[in-house]
This record gives structure tokens, C-alpha cells and sequence, in this order.
């Protein structure tokens, strides 16, 4: 999967570089290209997948809790095609999700945390629905890498830092205000389908597998 991982983000890169040499001295004219970032609240029900990872590796009693929100972000260099349609890819950080366990029979506890980011590239498309307002949906991917690590004591904890290498799809919509000439602020919600790999049966492999969802507002700035 590190090979897929390597062949997507030479992709994403070839893509740009395409759009760049396709478009000759036009290329930086103004308001083609953009820059913008934002900033969010993930979510991922990851908690159901550790619990019955816990079961089958023995443990007949215990409690167990999660943190399934963290914060996540991301930072997008985005060209517009048309003035309706964007190519839009950069960095984005997923956000970090928890999990902690502890048994009566045997006495054990278990701490475990999954955190993702990667390299995405989207299409944008947006519909003007109003004056300095549109409304936006994207869909794209990201090539991610997932990052498990697990720790305890009377749980055995298998291979305790495992990382998952992958291509997830990721789709979504939002709304764009235009508030100068040159700046604009995004509302988004996106997500990342089906992130990391599944457990076994008892949790010695894999790194829990899941979407994660992510609602955001961002700033961005045409150039």
C-alpha cells in the first residue's frame, strides 16, 4: 500500500503540473489561483471496533470509553478551471481519536489511539446563489497514512505501532461568502470514506476502520 500511497501523490503532483503547463502565461493570472485554509471538529465511531477487540482477545468484563473528536485541519492550493469548476489538493490532518478499557476479568487496562493525515486532490464545483454567495460539493481523494499505537497491562497488545498506508474517497458540500475583493470564507462538511484497516478478531492486527467526518470554516485568498 506504500507503493499506492507514492503513485497517488505523484498523480496529484503530475495533475497540477498539467494544469500549469496547459494553461501557458496564463497560468498566475489574477484570481485563477487560490490559497485557503480551515479549521474543524472531526468525528469517527471507532469504539464499537475496539470493544469487540477486546472481547475476542479474552476479556469476559470490563468498561471502556472513547474519544471519538478531535480537531482537524487542512491547507489547499486550489486553480479555478471555469468560474463554476476548481482543482483544489494540499495537506490535511484528520484529527487523533482514543480509547481506553479497563477489566475486572482478568485485571488489565488498554489505552489505544488512531491519528490520520495524508495529501488530497478535489474538484470543486460552485453555484452562485446570490451576490458574494455560492454554494460548493467536492469529490476527490486523499492518500492517506493512519497511525495506530496501543498499550496496557494484562492485554496483550500485539505489534503496538502499526501504520496503515491507503486512498480514501472523500466528498462534500459547503457555502462560500466572498467578503472583499479578493478574500472569501468557507463552511464545510467533508468526508473521508472508510479510513485505516479493520481489526482481526482479537485486535492483533490492523488499525480500526472507519469514516471520518469533518465540519470546518476556513479563510482563503485569490491571487
Amino acid at each position: 500500500m506504500k507503493v499506492q500511497y507514492k503513485k497517488c501523490v505523484g498523480v496529484c503532483l503530475g495533475v497540477c503540473a498539467l494544469v500549469m503547463l496547459g494553461n501557458g502565461s496564463q497560468a498566475f493570472a489574477q484570481d485563477d489561483w487560490y490559497a485557503y485554509g480551515a479549521v474543524g471538529f472531526a468525528h469517527s465511531s471507532r469504539k464499537a471496533q475496539a470493544d469487540s477487540a477486546i472481547v475476542g482477545s479474552g476479556v469476559t468484563a470490563f468498561t471502556s470509553s472513547a474519544d471519538e473528536r478531535d480537531t482537524a485541519y487542512k491547507l489547499q492550493l486550489g486553480y479555478r478551471l471555469t468560474p463554476n469548476w476548481a482543482l483544489e489538493g494540499g495537506y490535511v490532518n484528520m484529527g487523533k481519536f482514543t480509547y481506553d478499557a479497563a477489566a475486572t476479568v482478568p485485571v488489565a487496562t488498554r489505552h489505544g489511539h488512531f491519528k490520520a493525515d495524508g495529501l488530497n486532490l478535489a474538484a470543486v464545483g460552485r453555484l452562485p446563489v446570490a451576490d458574494n454567495f455560492a454554494v460548493l460539493a467536492r469529490l476527490g481523494g486523499v492518500a492517506y497514512a493512519g497511525k495506530y499505537h496501543c498499550e496496557g497491562t494484562g492485554i496483550a497488545c500485539t505489534d503496538p505501532d502499526r501504520t496503515k498506508h491507503g486512498i480514501a474517497l472523500n466528498y462534500g458540500v459547503g457555502a462560500e461568502w466572498q467578503f472583499a475583493s479578493a478574500w472569501f470564507m468557507r463552511f464545510e462538511y467533508e468526508v473521508y470514506n472508510k479510513v485505516g484497516s479493520s481489526f482481526n478478531s482479537n485486535g492483533a492486527t490492523g488499525t480500526s476502520r472507519a469514516d471520518i467526518r469533518v465540519g470546518s470554516v476556513g479563510i482563503g485568498h485569490s491571487f
